[in-house]
């Protein structure tokens, strides 16, 4: 965990209009209350958090989805419209933003705040180009009072085009501040020509435009892979360190917390339940809620083990609060916590405060000291909900090496590649000149029926095409693939068998359901389209919903009415409602928070064990991996660089690539080891990969070798590495 800034000097000058004294923080939220105005009742998105930031520290803000995080945000850097804040306080750098006017809360966004949203993909305008977009940041900074529509047509006279060849300039000094390689030729990219690493920067590097005193930055490592992330916490702490910038960073991943912030503030339904240093709250946490958080981490349980999970759900923002709103879901409330005020117990010192009004929990919170003991998780799996259900990593191991002594692959791919040719007509072709990216090159992958297989590795390595090759969405260039011993091609051309033996759950499982299908109609779909009746079409659609739980009530729910976890419910309802032999999930829990994620997973593991389901999962979350897989598949530039029985590969990595990942992931352990070390270098293009080995460009131990011949696989006990020099 790194040091806390303690007497961080502060320049009122350049960036504020507003008087602070020395004394007071640079953020201060008191008592905050904003709402939302809607046809079911006013949403109090935030009801009474107060929280703070000093100069120069790093805070985390965590908590369940829909606890009024984003809006809190929202709320401090005056973007909460439509919503309303109705009572309460926000001090920033001796400004009152609620009683601020439009061109101050527009003077503040350009000289003291900056704001790095949730999906990159989404807030960057998709008409105007990276630099563009950054250079308008430096533009609103230099000149906060003069923004017009005319400054960037770029035509004169409407424009001046040599001010604005300034502006990018400086745009692509910030790129490559951000670690963006090759600013110069990325400058001019639209963001759909950018990977979600790349547009994530480049929406750190329009905030950092501003040369802002606070940045905040909402769910910034999201679904992104472990060496990017860990990249992009790098650049944050050089930031902090060369700047002094604080940071309110609002995160699902514990680890993120560790590895980067000074405090921690925990809400939930809209209230801070507890806050304090961050080492404090990870190994001794006092609020119930937070130690129920924790114990939630597929990190701190054993691997296969069922994840404890936090029984019932968030309030609804539109009910009336009495009392602890923790209360119903707390194995410690008593009638005194479900009605009256609850009052805020502060631990002295620098050890931050509680709101619970039941002693006795937070000393039997405190008493536990690490909250997540291996063997205490354990115990709180088998005794939760579903008991007894086969899926732990002891039973699968059992039934895994049964299986593949005697029973043929599932799924077989032999000598699988895919390019895409970039040539724009035929001449390219006719001459022999035509470029191709080489998505996958040479794959040799077995599933064994029953087992889960992780495909892991950077963004763009190729996992989601390989993926796309077993699901016939795409067709292979070369090589063969097998299905329960048959060769099968694209989707097109596969039986409707085929077709109902795979199912898939998307990465963005709100995107993949129709929007304007209730949730019984969208479960239904696969079936209608297979010819099943009415009558059988509900029948099995009941069914579904009972299986993955989801409640009567949300089956004629549109997928907007739903919360993210019952939206990927429903996403599994969908893909194993033709009774599949083969799952596909696609980053299956990428953008939940920890108890829903829980919940997730410990549902994918009952069913794989009711069903006989077999799972292909691709995520950038090794932890998950870890936790949930048999095997795993370490990708690199297209290309399999090591295949293995998990224990083994996260264990004892062979190769130095699969190395590199492990080392980037952060630490949930706050008094561990350093944790989340960046890979050196970039991904290279895979429209001319390395000679050789492919990730010799990057790895510590390559020698000429490698650069001369590409490496064979090389078998290593049950482990397979493409390396010269595998451990």
């Amino acid at each position: 965990m790194r040091s806390v800034h303690t007497d961080s000097p502060f320049d009122a000058d350049s960036s504020s209009n507003g008087e602070r004294d020395a004394d007071q923080p640079l953020l201060a939220v008191d008592d905050l209350q904003t709402t939302f105005r809607t046809p079911d009742g006013v949403v109090r998105a935030v009801d009474g958090a107060s929280l703070t930031v000093g100069d120069g520290e790093i805070v985390g803000l965590v908590g369940e989805s829909g606890c009024g995080k984003s809006v809190t945000a929202q709320s401090i850097a005056g973007l909460q419209d439509p919503g309303e804040i109705t009572d309460g306080t926000i001090q920033l750098d001796g400004i009152d933003v609620t009683a601020a006017t439009d061109r101050e809360l527009r003077r503040l966004r350009g000289t003291t705040v900056s704001m790095v949203f949730q999906n990159p993909t989404e807030t960057l305008n998709p008409v105007f180009d990276v630099g563009d977009q950054i250079a308008e940041s430096v533009k609103i900074h230099d000149q906060p009072d003069s923004q017009r529509l005319l400054d960037y047509l770029h035509v004169p006279p409407f424009s001046r085009r040599s001010e604005w060849r300034d502006y990018r300039d400086r745009a692509v000094d910030l790129m490559e501040q951000v670690g963006i390689a090759s600013p110069e030729d990325r400058v001019d990219a639209y963001p759909h020509e950018l990977s979600g690493g790349m547009c994530q920067r480049a929406s750190i590097a329009s905030a950092l435009a501003t040369d802002p005193s606070l940045l905040i930055a909402d769910e910034p490592t999201t679904a992104l892979d472990a060496t990017t992330q860990a990249q992009l916490l790098d650049r944050f702490r050089q930031l902090n360190e060369e700047r002094d910038t604080a940071i309110l960073l609002i995160t699902h991943d514990l680890g993120v917390v560790v590895e980067l912030c000074d405090r921690v503030v925990v809400m939930y339904d809209g209230d801070v339940v507890e806050t304090g240093p961050t080492e404090r709250i990870l190994e001794s946490p006092r609020h119930p809620y937070t130690r129920s958080l924790l114990e939630c981490l597929p990190q701190r349980v054993p691997r296969g083990a069922r994840l404890p999970t936090i029984e019932g759900a968030v309030p609804e923002s539109t009910e009336e609060r009495t009392g602890c709103s923790f209360a119903p879901r707390c194995d410690h409330a008593t009638d005194a916590c479900r009605a009256g005020k609850i009052p805020t117990v502060e631990f002295g010192g620098d050890l931050g405060r509680a709101t619970c009004g039941e002693p006795s929990a937070l000393e039997s919170t405190a008493r536990t000291g690490h909250p997540s003991d291996p063997s205490a998780a354990t115990a709180a799996g088998r005794d939760g909900p579903n008991e007894g259900v086969a899926g732990s990593s002891a039973d699968r191991s059992g039934r895994q090496a049964e299986r593949c002594g005697s029973d043929p692959p599932l799924v077989e791919l032999e000598a699988v590649s895919k390019r895409y040719s970039l040539s724009e007509g035929t001449l390219e072709r006719l001459l022999g000149t035509e470029e191709s990216l080489r998505a996958v090159t040479d794959v040799d992958l077995t599933v064994q029926s029953g087992e889960t297989v992780a495909l892991v590795g950077e963004s763009g390595c190729g996992k989601s095409t390989l993926a796309n090759l077993v699901t016939g969405l795409e067709t292979p260039t070369e090589g063969t693939i097998r299905f329960d011993g048959r060769t099968v091609g694209p989707a097109a051309e596969r039986t409707h068998d085929d077709l109902a033996a795979v199912g898939v759950v998307f990465q963005d499982p709100r995107s993949s359901l129709n929007p304007r299908l209730t949730v019984e109609k969208a479960v239904a779909e696969p079936l209608h389209s297979h010819g099943w009746n009415r009558e059988r079409r509900e029948a099995r659609v009941q069914e579904l919903l009972e299986q993955v739980g989801v409640p009567d009530r949300h089956a004629t729910s549109y997928p907007h009415e739903l919360s993210g976890g019952q939206v990927q419910r429903v996403a599994v309802a969908r893909a194993i409602a033709l009774e599949p032999r083969l799952v596909v999930l696609d980053e299956p829990v990428s953008a939940l928070d920890v108890s829903v994620q829980a919940r997730i997973l410990n549902l994918l593991a009952d069913l794989q064990a009711e069903l006989d389901l077999t799972y292909l999962c691709i995520s950038h979350d090794l932890g998950v991996v870890e936790h949930v897989a048999d095997r795993v598949a370490v990708m690199y530039l297209g290309e399999l660089m090591e295949v293995g029985p998990v224990d083994h590969v996260f264990d004892q990595p062979s190769h130095p690539y699969t190395k590199a990942l492990l080392e980037a992931i952060p630490s949930t352990d706050a008094d561990g080891e350093p944790s989340g070390r960046p890979l050196p270098g970039t991904v290279p293009s895979p429209i001319d990969p390395p000679d050789g080995c492919v990730f010799r460009t990057r790895c510590p131990r390559a020698a000429p070798e490698c650069a001369n011949r590409d490496p064979d696989q090389q078998r290593l006990g049950p482990v397979r590495s493409k390396c010269h020099f595998p451990e």
